[in-house]
């Protein structure tokens, strides 16, 4: 699922893989802490199960382009 970039929250965006997702959860100062973080540390296998798992389960994250 888009949107547009009105809809956005720049602080809670991350980028991966030449795609941006934001963070829209509860917890989304934790989840964008934990996005920055694995993306620092190169946990890329990591980032993608957690996109791939919040995208299908749970509406925590949105990508945003």
């Amino acid at each position: 699922m888009s949107c547009s970039k009105h809809d956005v929250e720049d602080k809670y965006v991350f980028e991966f893989g030449g795609k941006q997702y934001e963070c829209i959860g509860e917890n989304r100062d934790f989840d964008i802490s934990q996005f920055k973080f694995a993306i620092q540390d190169k946990q890329w296998m990591t980032i993608k199960n957690r996109i791939t798992n919040q995208l299908m389960w749970g509406p925590n994250i949105r990508e945003v382009n």
